[in-house]
This record gives structure tokens, C-alpha cells and sequence, in this order.
């Protein structure tokens, strides 16, 4: 029993890395789109912003987990830029943020199975944090907000 409970928390681990860095990515990519919003649409720039905060929030919970499970979080230096949230529509926003929200709705059943309770609760944070990502993405979709003001 022991043995599968190492290999579970090391598979943990793993997964808590690739998920530090995707949100530290998704806040980088987030904070350049609003950074890039035309004045005008002042509030879908808040709206992004919003958005970055709560992802490096996420990215921060996620290490501090690493960490008290024994993992040790990436070290993020500054390098090439790389694009994982970049989409070229609002529409493609809307549904990346949605896969986002199916991605941690999984994670949190893992840490549920596992019964580790306090990763249980990081997990929903981060799923009420995606949700109002979603939100967001579909009030500027709904709002017909082009590519081009956003970007």
C-alpha cells in the first residue's frame, strides 16, 4: 500500500507543476491582453486583469501545495515567451477558459480520490476562479468584442 501511495503523491506533484506553470502562462498572456485592450473597452481590459490576478493566485496556491506535499515548484525565469492561451477569437478564448474549467473540475476529483483535503480545497478556488473566467470570456463574446479590440 505504501508503495502506491508514493507513487500517487509523486503523479501529484507532477500534475500540481504542470498546472503552476499553465496558470503562470495564462497570467502572462492575460496581462498581455489587457495590456493591449483599446481604451474604449476600459472594462474588458479590467475584466482580464481580474482574470491574471486570479490565475498567479492559483499558480501560488498550486506551488504551496507542491511544496507541503514535498514537490518542488518550478523555477520560473525570465526566457522566450511562450504563447499556451493565445487565441486568435473571443469565441476561442471562451472555450479554452471552459476547457480550463473541465481540466480542474478533473483535478479536483483526483484529490478527492486521494483524499488529500487541503489540495481538495485549493482545487476549489481554482474552479470558482475558472467559472468567473468564463463568465468574463462570454460577456465580451456576447458583447461582440472583435479580435482586434482586444488585441
Amino acid at each position: 500500500m505504501r508503495w502506491r501511495y508514493k507513487t500517487s503523491i509523486e503523479y501529484v506533484i507532477s500534475a500540481l507543476r504542470t498546472d503552476v506553470l499553465r496558470e503562470i502562462c495564462m497570467a502572462d498572456e492575460c496581462i498581455r491582453r489587457a495590456d493591449s485592450v483599446a481604451q474604449p473597452h476600459f472594462r474588458f481590459r479590467h475584466q482580464i486583469a481580474l482574470c491574471a490576478a486570479a490565475a498567479m493566485s492559483n499558480a501560488a496556491s498550486l506551488a504551496a501545495e507542491m511544496l507541503s506535499l514535498g514537490g518542488v515548484p518550478p523555477a520560473c525565469r525570465p526566457g522566450p515567451r511562450v504563447r499556451t492561451y493565445d487565441a486568435a477569437s473571443i469565441e476561442e478564448c471562451l472555450a479554452q477558459a471552459q476547457s480550463l474549467l473541465a481540466h480542474y473540475q478533473k483535478r479536483l476529483a483526483m484529490a478527492e480520490r486521494l483524499g488529500l483535503l487541503r489540495l481538495r480545497e485549493v482545487f476549489r478556488e481554482i474552479i470558482a476562479s475558472k467559472r468567473a473566467h468564463v463568465l468574463h470570456a462570454a460577456v465580451m463574446a456576447a458583447a461582440g468584442a472583435r479580435p482586434r479590440q482586444l488585441n
